[in-house]
């Protein structure tokens, strides 16, 4: 009688989440060639996107500051995202020229931040998010080389993965 060889469960398990992790890897890295950005999915991981209100209640509240700077209710209506982003949101991102209204994704030294672009200036973009009470860098333009993409599309909780990694761990 011979003795059946049976592979190593824990084996094969750890090879499929391997397998998993490179073809996860690779789609990724597919996903940045054909997006023509190293940040072709964004999670959200703050709430300075976060409009607390529906959008007229919200206008009220902000639009004196849209307005000082020549953006009226209508033109913000129709830039993207003028319903504000979700902590948890996954954003998508492609490589184009942003403009004014525009979400756009930037490095800060190792983070990326996810804001508005509420001006283009020769040397680059004035940037703020729609709930922080300033803009970004004290109104300096963020240089156009510091602009990782644009951001097309939000999938609402998908991105709660990332923000529970950076809430625990910060990175």
């Amino acid at each position: 009688m011979t003795k059946k060889h049976k592979p190593n469960k824990w084996i094969r398990e750890i090879g499929e989440v391997i397998l998993a992790l490179i073809v996860a890897w690779a789609g990724y890295q597919g996903l940045a060639l054909v997006t023509g950005t190293s940040l072709p999915i964004v999670a959200v991981v703050s709430d300075s996107m976060y409009h607390d209100s529906a959008f007229d209640q919200w206008w009220v509240s902000h639009g004196e500051f849209y307005q000082g700077i020549g953006i009226n209710q209508t033109q913000f209506v129709s830039s993207s995202f003028p319903n504000g982003l979700s902590k948890g949101d996954l954003i998508f991102v492609v490589n184009q020229k942003p403009k004014v209204g525009d979400v756009v994704i930037y490095q800060r030294n190792a983070i990326t931040i996810i804001h508005r672009v509420i001006e283009v200036k020769d040397n680059g973009y004035v940037i703020r998010g729609d709930n922080n009470p300033v803009s970004d860098e004290n109104g300096a333009p963020i240089s156009s080389q510091r602009i990782r993409g644009k951001a097309v599309a939000a999938v609402p909780l998908l991105g709660f993965p990332r923000t529970l990694i950076f809430e625990i761990f910060r990175i």
